[in-house]
């Protein structure tokens, strides 16, 4: 968050950077970090995963570069970091108007997607009425479907590990080591 805060502060054109986290917990557990980066960015909360739903994403972060006309100029879904320099230019370059390399993503299996989501959207029901352990049991069935969908995944990591993603920060190396485990 502090890198897009950053290059959104150092951008003087019109472009405005959005960000959406997706967090099934809610504006309170992304509101951390942001308050931790003082970022004023306008960041919105898809407690519901619907733009994964839509877009067929299965990780983030997600870059969607889209021009004043409305047009897509750049995707990258699940693996935009603005913190290499190859991204951060390719971002700057875009936003001054400069030649950079157009980007779309490949086609998703939509019926795997889908199915994972609906059983994500019945977890997040019984999550609201606080029936976490079957929430969770939904979740489960949802990445025995769809293995590749680290956002469901990952929040079952963080219902189940808070400390290991809203202590200080997100404990990456921790993450990896589940999915070794095939966790």
């Amino acid at each position: 968050m502090p890198v897009w805060q950053e290059v959104s502060d150092n951008i003087s054109t019109d472009v405005k950077v959005i960000t959406v986290a997706m967090d099934v917990q809610g504006i309170a557990k992304p509101k951390f970090y942001l308050e931790k980066a003082r970022a004023n960015l306008t960041t919105v909360v898809d407690q519901s995963n619907k733009l994964g739903k839509l877009y067929g994403f299965k990780a983030v972060p997600n870059v969607y570069l889209i021009g004043s006309n409305g047009k897509v100029d750049f995707i990258e879904l699940g693996t935009f970091n603005i913190r290499e320099s190859t991204k951060r230019s390719l971002v700057e370059n875009w936003a001054y108007g400069n030649h950079f390399q157009s980007s779309q993503p490949e086609e998703f299996e939509h019926d795997t997607h889908q199915k994972a989501n609906e059983l994500f959207e019945s977890g997040q029901k019984l999550f609201d009425l606080d029936k976490r352990s079957e929430a969770i049991k939904l979740w489960r069935k949802a990445i025995d479907i769809d293995p590749n969908n680290y956002i469901i995944r990952k929040q079952i990591w963080a219902i189940e590990n808070p400390d290991r993603f809203y202590k200080d920060k997100v404990d990456y190396t921790w993450q990896n080591t589940q999915l070794e485990k095939g966790r």
